[in-house]
């Protein structure tokens, strides 16, 4: 039966942006809009940036922040902010850009019946049939990750029926060459440039240089056609096209001379116009039967992996957009729930694969020259998010451009650490990019002090990668590469620590990301002595250290200094109103409602507030939660799903995914708001993707949770309107994997496989000893 669990439906083409449909291979990415008669495709690359490799010097830094640190100390934190603000921060991150379009006008009329547009996310395969003129046309699109190529083939069921025109029009300045079967657009990027003082000029201007030490990275985009028909005539003014053919297939290539963030793309650049024409020229080889097979399967082999089904409701043959409209009127669809938990996986797979960049704030796919945030990495939770769900659902192999670029900041954070703070280790703060920037961005703009002094990415960071290891279980790569970047964290963190007035440990100046309050004077401020969210990422992060020295068995008298420091960093507090204080005092919020809950971190993604261990502060983020509200922007309704999962209360859980799967524009005023658009991605607004991946790794929490302390939880948090049905491949810390199958809101079975030698330890007390590969039915 199709219950709409894997298929995105709709019977009209896509009105705008975030109504067309994406395709990725974790390199290349297309959004498809999928008209009848004039067809638009959104062409993007992960590696095409602004910008080439730069660092923002302080040789001021380590003063500044120590005579910061001071007056934090001292409680003076207007003072501490306004230094901070005028003489720490430096420029903004370099933009992701878009590539440009790929248009395709058929040559029929544009009197059309019948049409219908889906996106089947379990073949990543697009698809737009429709009749025009008693004739049956179809489009297939897939961006092939073994081929990386981007194939488009248009059939129709009446011979000599197929014609068109197709062309690239290009976003940035580039030159275009057009021959017979083919055409190229050739380019280089700008290096957006910025004065530190020039503070009504943020954005900068585009310079795309005259001398190739100036210029950005080059690139070179192309389409080729292929077809079919002894009748059929090409056409090749301004674009390829032909005329009077049976069937037809457009083959579309990018590369870039992007060859790493420390190597000037131009003068150290990649060979990126002869890849380029290579990876057509291979893909027009292979028929293509071949090379739908070749992607299908590739994709397959991951999509695979997980499975999702949610029983009851109606058969769901209604557009996408139409089943989300009757969810947000009660009308039960438990089949859209496992549609945007399968959504989530699709994007992880489309945006993420081992070799590309990771997933930015919108995944791979965006439109805008000056995006919305640059369209960069924000690493104080966006970055973070696109990877919750990814160990969880078996993608380990999609995680691997996250590792990479935690590897690199760890070297480009170095001089950061150095310059700007005299310590050892390493430090990014909460924005990067292609270029691996790890400075505090703010460009000396008053009150940007709530954003950009925040130097606790790596630390956020290190949670990944001790994650990483408890699912894949991989000791080898904890030995020879984890373990030493944790270290690294660790160190930045124990020298940055000073004491304060009660003998505590504390990073002193501190901030609660993008967050704020009034000082006892009435003033508004950002940063104070401590805040909850700092105290708990540099605990984390200690205690990710020694739980890898003991693993690795490895004796180190640094982890016996963090051992020794550990139990001295100041704790969690209680505020007046029974909430987890977030700042160091019990400071009024200005916003209470803030969408970011970073106090919270200790509750998720860590495991350090538990309702077995701490059940006073899981009551008091209990009562943060409720302060805060279940409205929000769209990611940061996602971080509440997962909240309240952790909490074990799955019907709020999913009253907060209920919020998140409603449309983005309230339809009573018209009004954008957070939520999901029509095509499922998630609405900040505008569009970020960290929501999608959130809101997947919330429906994870909500079946299968692990214990600070290795105990499985089968079900922890499941709603009471999810009465039957079941859960295959998820998986858990330890290297488990689990099919889980339940019955009238409670367990009927569940089966646990391992996949090292391990012992299982369930929350009910029961515990097994498995060998690799054995499995264990409960």
């Amino acid at each position: 039966m199709n219950n709409g669990s894997n298929t995105l439906l709709y019977n009209e083409s896509a009105q705008n942006w975030n109504e067309a449909l994406p395709l990725g291979n974790g390199r290349i990415g297309a959004m498809v809009y999928g008209g009848a008669k004039n067809e638009q495709i959104g062409l993007n690359e992960d590696t095409l940036w602004t910008g080439k490799p730069v660092y923002y010097s302080n040789p001021n830094g380590a003063e500044v922040f120590k005579k910061a640190q001071r007056l934090a100390l001292d409680r003076k934190y207007s003072e501490a902010q306004m230094l901070i603000e005028d003489e720490f921060t430096s420029l903004w991150t370099q933009m992701y850009q878009p590539l440009g379009d790929l248009y395709i006008s058929m040559s029929h009329s544009d009197n059309v019946s019948d049409y219908k547009r889906t996106l089947d996310i379990s073949l990543g395969v697009a698809l737009v049939e429709y009749n025009c003129n008693g004739i049956n046309f179809k489009r297939e699109y897939f961006i092939s990750h073994p081929q990386q190529v981007m194939v488009v083939r248009i059939t129709a069921d009446k011979p000599k029926s197929v014609g068109f025109k197709a062309y690239i029009q290009p976003k940035l300045n580039a030159s275009l060459e057009t021959d017979r079967n083919n055409q190229y657009v050739y380019g280089n990027c700008p290096v957006i440039i910025r004065e530190i003082n020039n503070l009504s000029d943020e954005r900068g201007y585009r310079s795309y240089g005259t001398e190739d030490a100036d210029k950005g990275l080059g690139y070179c985009a192309g389409i080729s056609l292929s077809f079919e028909g002894d009748s059929a005539q090409q056409q090749f003014s301004g674009g390829i096209g032909v005329e009077n053919a049976d069937s037809a297939t457009i083959v579309f290539a990018v590369r870039t001379s992007f060859n790493g963030w420390q190597k000037h793309p131009v003068l150290e650049g990649r060979e990126y116009i002869n890849a380029c024409k290579t990876d057509i020229l291979k893909a027009l080889k292979q028929n293509y039967c071949d090379l739908i097979k070749a992607h299908t399967e590739d994709h397959k082999n991951l999509y695979d992996r997980v499975t999702l089904v949610l029983e009851g409701g109606k058969e769901a043959l209604l557009p996408t957009y139409e089943r989300m409209r009757r969810c947000e009127n009660g009308e039960d669809d438990p089949a859209l729930y496992a549609l945007f938990f399968n959504f989530g996986r699709y994007l992880t797979i489309a945006s993420s694969r081992k070799g590309t960049q990771p997933t930015n704030l919108q995944g791979i796919w965006n439109a805008e020259l000056i995006p919305p945030w640059n369209s960069n990495y924000t690493v104080n939770i966006n970055t973070e998010m696109n990877y919750w769900c990814t160990l969880q659902v078996g993608l380990e192999e999609c995680y691997e451009p996250l590792l990479t670029m935690i590897e690199e900041l760890a070297m480009s954070g170095e001089r950061t650490a150095r310059e700007y703070y005299g310590a050892p280790g390493f430090t990014v703060h909460h924005n990067t990019d292609l270029w691996r920037h790890t400075t505090p961005v703010g460009a000396h703009r008053r009150n940007s002090a709530m954003f950009a002094f925040w130097p606790l990415g790596a630390g956020w960071f290190v949670r990944h990668l001790w994650e990483y290891f408890e699912f894949t279980c991989d000791k080898k790569w904890l030995q020879e590469k984890g373990r030493d970047i944790i270290k690294k964290a660790a160190q930045f963190y124990l020298f940055t620590l000073t004491e304060d007035k009660d003998g505590s440990l504390i990073m002193a100046p501190s901030t609660s990301p993008e967050n704020t309050f009034f000082t006892d004077d009435g003033a508004w401020c950002a940063v104070s002595a401590s805040t909850e969210m700092t105290q708990a990422i540099i605990r984390d992060v200690f205690e990710c250290l020694i739980k890898a020295d003991n693993v690795l068995d490895i004796k180190d008298e640094f982890t016996e200094r963090v051992k020794v420091a550990l139990p001295r960093l100041k704790g969690s507090g209680i505020g007046k109103d029974g909430e987890l204080l977030e700042w160091a005092e019990n400071n009024r919020e200005a916003e209470i409602t803030h969408r970011h809950i970073s106090h919270l971190y200790g509750l998720h993604p860590a495991k350090m507030i538990s309702v077995d261990e701490t059940p006073e502060l899981i009551e008091a983020c209990k009562v943060s939660l409720r302060r805060r509200g279940d409205e929000s922007t769209g990611w940061a309704i996602a971080w509440r799903i997962n909240q309240w999962a952790r909490l074990r209360d799955g019907d709020h859980a999913l009253s907060i995914l209920n919020i998140q799967l409603r449309s983005a524009i309230d339809e009573k005023t018209g009004n954008l708001r957070g939520g999901t658009y029509k095509n499922l991605f998630d609405a900040h607004p505008p569009f970020q993707i960290d929501g999608n991946f959130g809101a997947c790794a919330g429906i994870c929490e909500m079946l299968l949770q692990t214990t600070a302390d290795g105990r499985m939880i089968l079900l922890p948090a499941l709603p009471s309107k999810w009465e039957s049905g079941h859960v295959l491949g998820l998986k858990a810390a330890g290297g488990f994997s689990a099919d889980i199958y339940w019955e009238n809101g409670r367990l009927k079975n569940a089966s646990i496989t391992a996949k090292v030698d391990s012992v299982l330890r369930l929350y009910d007390g029961r515990s097994f000893d498995m060998k690799a590969g054995e499995t264990v039915n409960i």
